[in-house]
């Protein structure tokens, strides 16, 4: 399975997502998003919700081409509404499985 910063960067590629918008789908601060673009791994209790909605954005892009990428005209504020609003829909269409460890 690759890492979580490589599937972050190909994600980010194929979106045209910034740090920023990266930020706003993962609802934590810009930067800590930079951090993970740059290798470092989500750790600690929010590292669950940050493979969650990597694998959600992963599925949203497989599943919906023709939302991605992020359209570049839009203003800063537009993009952000487009970006949390994206990540909404997607939660509601798509199911996760919570990850678990096996003991």
């Amino acid at each position: 399975m690759k890492d979580f910063s490589t599937r972050l960067v190909r994600a980010a590629k194929v979106t045209d997502m910034t740090t920023s918008d990266l930020a706003r789908w993962f609802d934590r601060p810009r930067a800590t998003v930079n951090t993970w673009l740059l290798g470092r791994v989500p750790w600690g209790p929010q590292a669950k919700l940050a493979n969650k909605r990597l694998v959600l954005l992963e599925l949203s892009i497989s599943s919906r081409k023709k939302y991605w990428p992020v359209p570049s005209a839009l203003s800063w504020a537009k993009r952000e509404k487009y970006v949390r609003g994206m990540r909404d829909d997607a939660e509601r269409h798509h199911r996760v499985p919570d990850m678990r460890a096996t003991a």
